[in-house]
């Protein structure tokens, strides 16, 4: 057996026992005497046997596997949530594949076509704008699906974000006790509820401290670097330009960051910006910048939580889980 792969037929010839013995062994689907137990699991380790996931999901019609999409690996942010969901997938014995759709619908399409020939149990999705109509298919469907940060306006489903209304009001109105009266604000699409939040956040901070919300000084994109030095290229352009600037998420402020670097030596104002999405490495930034921390990890733990919750009842109501941000002020 040295040069070939065991089968659960070499298994039951060795153990002397039938393949349904070892296939009751394996999935611990029906008893089986002690004694028949071990010869089979001797079996199995002399064989060095491994269960056909593909037969055994056949016969369960159930793979182990989840499908996650996210915009872009290459954001910490999203990085730190893949790694909640997967450190609580594993405790149940469940894998993750994962997707990258860069924020394209067309992207999320494909994915999800993948994932359903791989008969993943379940799904966990960064919403792409204009993919919201495909999703809501599968909720129709009762196939358990998390949407994670993108909550869907059009209908229910389990869901975890972060309360980004209140994150970008507290760093807005950090922005404002420091003397700014023009602040700027950089998000992604405003179809996706992420980018509608932050707007309102920055719109309520402003109203609460009795400051028009210009509406020039609102900039969207598709959360990527290229989007933010982009938007804030224009915002530098208005006049008068703004002295702060929100952004919404760690590509963007990069972005904003690189255009902001473009214009030193021109003779108007330090722009100072505050983001959302937050890091250690950022404690030694230089400017430091302060962010609103969104508990990513937790967000992702919690994820997997209601994915697994779906699959042990697809008729239970649909929750949905908004986590606390907290402010880190820098200098």
């Amino acid at each position: 057996m040295a040069d070939s792969v065991a089968t659960i037929y070499d298994v039951a010839k060795l153990a002397r026992v039938s393949t349904y013995t070892v296939s009751s062994v394996m999935n611990k689907s029906a008893f089986v005497s002690p004694e028949l137990t071990e010869r089979v699991l001797q079996a199995v380790r002399k064989l060095d046997y491994t269960p056909n996931a593909v037969a055994r999901s056949l016969q369960t019609r159930n793979t182990k596997t989840v499908g996650m999409l996210i915009p872009d690996i290459a954001n910490p942010f999203y990085a730190r949530v893949v790694r909640g969901v997967e450190d609580r997938l594993s405790k149940d014995g469940y894998s993750l594949l994962l997707g990258n759709t860069y924020n394209s619908h067309e992207a999320q399409t494909r994915y999800l076509t993948l994932f359903r020939g791989r008969q993943v149990d379940a799904l966990l999705l960064f919403m792409a704008a204009g993919g919201e109509d495909a999703v809501q298919r599968l909720v129709r469907e009762k196939r358990p699906v998390v949407c994670v940060a993108r909550v869907p306006r059009k209908f229910e489903c389990d869901s975890v974000s972060a309360d980004n209304i209140k994150g970008t009001r507290m760093a807005v109105e950090h922005l404002i006790r420091k003397g700014h009266k023009r602040i700027g604000v950089v998000t992604g699409e405003l179809a996706l509820s992420a980018g509608m939040d932050r707007v309102e956040g920055w719109r309520q901070a402003l109203e609460a401290h009795g400051m028009a919300a210009d509406e020039g000084l609102i900039e969207s994109g598709d959360w990527t670097e290229k989007s933010g030095f982009e938007s804030a290229v224009r915002l530098l352009r208005t006049k008068p330009p703004p002295t702060a600037i929100f952004v919404a998420n760690f590509l963007i402020m990069t972005g904003v960051l690189r255009a902001l670097q473009g214009r030193e030596g021109a003779d108007s104002p330090v722009v100072e910006v505050a983001s959302s999405d937050d890091s250690d490495w950022l404690d030694v930034f230089s400017p430091p910048i302060t962010t609103v921390a969104q508990p990513s990890y937790e967000m992702g733990m919690h994820a997997a939580d209601l994915a697994l919750a779906r699959l042990a009842d697809r008729d239970r109501p649909f929750t949905k889980i908004v986590l606390e941000p907290s402010l880190h002020i820098r200098s």
